[in-house]
């Protein structure tokens, strides 16, 4: 993603981010007209002046974090959910386990859904490149 600098601080870069090739196609006039911001760190030390084009990303490790706090409850919720249905309740067979297990994935992709939405997780964007 390309953007120009819009402001500089110690630690971080405001980046005003142009319409790119997929804004040409949506239906949302309201994006196409608004000028959007975003923030970025500037971990190689670029010098960058105002004005100057630039290019961002999320870093790989930031991308894997938030694959794995989206991926892992849900995953211990469905062992839970099947090993608690085979202890609460012993006469049942592997599809009563299995509902208990998708019941458990359920609640806890739901909880991790409400915990992320009260505390959204840091789009850690950095400075990459210099666009000449």
């Amino acid at each position: 993603m390309t953007g120009q600098v819009h402001a500089l601080s110690e630690t971080t870069v405001t980046i005003r981010l142009g319409t790119s090739s997929s804004c040409f196609g949506c239906m949302q006039q309201e994006c196409k007209t608004r000028t959007r911001f975003l923030k970025a760190n500037n971990p190689f030390h670029f010098p960058l002046a105002i004005g100057q084009a630039v290019k961002i990303e999320t870093p790989k490790a930031t991308l894997l974090g938030q694959g794995f706090t989206a991926l892992f409850p849900p995953m211990v919720g469905f062992i839970a959910g099947f090993m608690l249905t085979g202890l609460l309740v012993p006469a049942s067979g592997d599809p009563a386990r299995a509902a208990g297990g998708v019941l458990g994935l359920f609640i806890l992709a739901y909880l991790t859904y409400l915990i992320r939405k009260k505390h959204p997780a840091e789009m850690a964007l950095q400075v990459v490149e210099i666009v000449s």
